[in-house]
């Protein structure tokens, strides 16, 4: 499919570059910017397409990027205590990706709205911070709506509830997608009666793994996996993980008569504590009950068993989140990045037979 041609009755962006040149954002910013670091064919391609468009770099708006403080400020989120080791390589990769940019980045650690405003205020308005990254995005979330109206820029990692609708930038993994990827796995390998486990509504992300998993499941005709029994709601805790599996494991109701074959989890330690239940029964994971967790952490080397998980793009989403509050785009831009599938013993039918590396789909 060509992409979409950009509205006449407004100038072209550098989104629309992108979309004609067939690369992201960043590489056009990057061909503007930084041109040596950008192969020549592709350098190519985008002039090519910054001609056709009649694109032109808005000089002073670039002059006032240079001008820009050398500081990012990262407004850190509250502590979690169920350990979420997926946000410590996002805050590595974030680092990067200023580094990337020649940037530096400044954390900022209050947690109350009044006071976080008053922070971003000083470290903004008194010209050490070119402005913010938050995370940890919730649908009613205040900070961005706070950070809007004072002008300071910024991009979220994650949406509030107003989704694409929202008057500011946010970037994050498709949720839905991570999820609808698991449940397909499992499902090419013949499991039918499924269970998710871990579904909340603590931010938007959550409910579109929720939502992932639903859609997936009725695309792929497997009814009894929505039943209300199938989906469980929980925090992120290993125990947790432990808990709930053995009660699916025991469970007979109305809606089914036999446990579950596969079960998808919503984090790697909820699909931790799957194994743990698993193997304190005597089963193989991926031989008699396949599971799966969702950013592929550490815990997914966890003991004998490798987990299979979802994977981020956090690298990508750091990056695109730096791009953004450098460039303070006209329009704001709402990204959902691709995760991918990285399969490994949790779901292999013949798991304790061999050591197979894991694979990336």
């Amino acid at each position: 499919m060509s992409p979409k041609p950009p509205d006449p009755r407004r100038k072209p962006s550098m989104t629309d570059v992108a979309d004609l040149a067939g690369v992201s954002v960043m590489t056009v910013s990057n061909v503007i910017n930084r041109p040596q670091i950008v192969a020549e064919a592709t350098r190519d391609k985008v002039h090519a397409a910054m001609r056709d468009l009649r694109y032109r770099n808005n000089l002073v708006a670039r002059s006032l990027r240079l001008a820009q403080p050398r500081q990012i400020g990262y407004v850190l989120p509250p502590p979690d205590q169920s350990g979420n080791q997926y946000m410590d390589r996002f805050l590595h990769d974030l680092a990067v990706g200023c580094q990337d940019a020649d940037r530096n980045l400044t954390l900022i650690t209050e947690l109350d709205t009044e006071a976080l405003m008053t922070a971003c205020e000083d470290l903004y308005f008194g010209q050490s911070v070119a402005g913010f990254v938050i995370s940890n995005v919730g649908a009613e979330d205040s900070r961005p709506v706070e950070l809007h109206k004072r002008g300071i820029p910024f991009a979220a990692y994650g949406r509030t509830g107003e989704a694409f609708a929202s008057p500011w930038s946010w970037a994050e993994g498709d949720a839905a997608l991570g999820i609808e990827m698991a449940v397909d796995h499992v499902a090419d390998l013949g499991h039918r009666e499924l269970a998710f486990v871990g579904a909340n509504h603590s931010s938007i992300t959550m409910v579109q793994r929720e939502i992932g998993y639903r859609d997936a499941c009725l695309r792929r005709g497997l009814t009894s996996s929505v039943a209300e029994d199938r989906i469980i709601h929980a925090d992120s805790h290993l125990a947790s993980g432990v808990r709930i599996a053995t009660e699916l494991l025991d469970r007979t109701t109305d809606y089914f008569d036999s446990p579950p074959t596969a079960i998808i989890c919503k984090s790697d330690q909820l699909a931790a504590g799957v194994v743990i239940a698993l193997q304190g029964r005597g089963l193989v994971p991926g031989r008699d009950v396949a599971v799966t967790g969702y950013d592929d952490t550490p815990l997914t080397s966890f003991g004998t068993v490798g987990i299979t998980s979802v994977r981020q793009a956090s690298a990508l989403i750091a990056a695109e989140l730096v791009r953004l509050v450098i460039d303070q785009p006209d329009e704001p831009e709402h990204l959902l990045l691709r995760p991918e599938l990285v399969v490994r013993s949790s779901t292999d039918p013949a798991a304790g037979a061999h050591p197979d590396p894991p694979k990336v789909f």
